[in-house]
């Protein structure tokens, strides 16, 4: 590992650190040490963090905002490149073209001052539209994969390339990206002409509906499962009995059961419990297997 902190300290220089917090970029606010993580600007970055993985075995993992994992405790001993970096967005006609570091408030706050509407739903999505675009995230009517043309990824098998979105396989939570895509580049959206102040007030509903069902004040990761089909995951949890129930100070949220929130210094070990006492609890009443929502990294088999 010394010598892959070397030949990387010299690609990113002062855009890489070492044995960091990840209670420091999760929006969980816990987990612990990372071995590196780094900052890639450009594609060439990209394509030294690709040789790294595939001649060295080290695994690499991109994160937006933090907003959709939980790290284990013990860490992470492998590399975490954070995409903030790239963010640049553009707009010609209707084509919106943003690189996967932007953040979704940044990315809506540029629909409205260019007019552009049908990305309304997507307020109060927490993350980068990288990691959104990955697990086709949106609501319960409607997916971000129905605003896309194009997404620009870097392959598994180390080439750039274009995949228009009917190349791309979308559901409800997942694509077929998690398996193709070592990297979003970029996406590019197609939307349409519209009203700022009806852009504007559509985002504001939405967000007022989130504030006012979803435990924004504390940290956590958005919903924790998946909604299994024809159910209803908070509704299930809720039923179940386990609104508010506590491991430490991790709680399911007595204002939106698939929300698990730190509601003072909880630990990744702690929210992990709360998810398998949940799955268990489930599957016992219901005889359904609830899916992870968010991405679980160094838990058990997860590295």
């Amino acid at each position: 590992m010394e010598k892959i902190k070397k030949y990387l300290k010299k690609i990113f220089e002062k855009r890489i650190f070492f044995d960091c917090e990840a209670s420091k970029i999760t929006s969980f606010k816990t987990g612990g040490k990372i071995s590196i993580l780094l900052f890639p600007e450009n594609k060439g970055d990209i394509e030294s963090l690709y040789h790294i993985q595939n001649q060295y075995n080290i695994p690499v993992k991109f994160l937006g905002h933090g907003s959709n994992v939980l790290i284990s405790d013990k860490g992470y001993n492998g590399i975490i490149a954070l995409t903030e970096k790239f963010s640049d967005i553009s707009f010609e006609n209707r084509n919106v073209y943003v690189q996967s570091g932007v953040k979704i408030n940044t990315f809506l706050k540029f629909l409205i001052n260019n007019n552009l509407k049908n990305g309304e739903f997507m307020s109060g999505i927490p993350g980068s539209i990288g990691g959104v675009v990955i697990m086709n995230a949106g609501t319960k009517d409607r997916f971000i994969s129905s605003i896309i043309s194009r997404v620009d990824i870097f392959d598994r098998k180390g080439n750039w390339i274009e995949k228009n979105i009917s190349q791309i396989k979308t559901e409800y939570r997942t694509s077929s990206l998690k398996e193709d895509a070592f990297f979003i580049y970029s996406v590019l959206f197609n939307l349409e002409p519209g009203n700022s102040v009806e852009i504007k007030l559509k985002m504001k509903e939405m967000m007022n509906y989130r504030i006012n069902t979803q435990p924004l004040g504390y940290p956590s990761a958005g919903s924790v499962f998946k909604n299994p089909e024809g159910f209803s995951a908070g509704k299930l949890i809720e039923d179940a009995g386990l609104k508010g129930t506590k491991i430490g100070d991790a709680k399911i949220s007595e204002k939106h059961a698939n929300f698990i929130i730190n509601t003072g210094k909880a630990t990744s070990s702690d929210i992990y419990s709360l998810i398998q006492i949940v799955k268990e609890k489930i599957f016992q009443k219901y005889g359904i297997i609830l899916e992870t929502e968010i991405e679980l990294i160094g838990f058990g088999n997860n590295k």
